[in-house]
């Protein structure tokens, strides 16, 4: 009786513990898949659009360095992505479709179990390629415009643990070439 008492417990043991790594590695699938579709949906838009050099918020020309992403959609609508606070510590990425975004313009596309701490956009030429330069009577960059992505994010749900860090980057190319 003694021996199947401990048996017992150890198979209990082991069930338990399994089912709080698979638990775990469920979580932590759902946050990478939830940031991978927030970075997509931000490189689609890139992909399908064409960077908005004459946006408001940018100066001429670019800095290295982005927190906002304006781009012109395939019907020269106006889409912007940026990261904003949303209370309690959480940060999301939010998405404008308007030409001058007030705080009631932006949508949280990402989900509340998930907070971006890192949202960066790198973009490249600094000027407009496609703008011609009648000074020196020649486009100023030969190369297409290029956004690289650079996101961190950080699940809020707890279990006990500390939260895990996904990091995701990508390089998106805009396919419209209007020269």
């Amino acid at each position: 009786m003694g021996i199947f008492a401990i048996a017992t417990a150890a198979a209990l043991g082991i069930f338990v513990t399994s089912n709080q790594v698979q638990k775990r590695t469920a979580n932590l699938q759902r946050e990478l898949a939830d940031a991978r579709y927030a970075l997509e949906v931000m490189a689609r838009e890139v992909r399908m659009g064409a960077i908005d050099y004459g946006y408001d918020g940018y100066a001429s020309p670019l800095p290295f360095l982005e927190s906002v992403l304006a781009i012109r959609d395939a019907d020269d609508q106006p889409i912007r992505f940026g990261r904003f606070d949303v209370g309690s510590g959480r940060y999301a990425i939010k998405v404008c479709d308007q030409e001058i975004c007030n705080v009631e313009d932006w949508l949280d596309i990402t989900p509340e179990d998930l907070s971006i701490a890192r949202l960066d956009f790198y973009i490249s030429p600094a000027e407009d390629p496609f703008t011609w330069n009648g000074a020196t009577v020649n486009y100023p960059f030969d190369s297409q415009p290029l956004v690289t992505i650079v996101m961190q994010s950080v699940g809020t749900y707890l279990e006990g643990e500390i939260n895990r860090v996904v990091n995701l980057q990508t390089t998106v190319a805009s396919r419209q070439y209007v020269r």
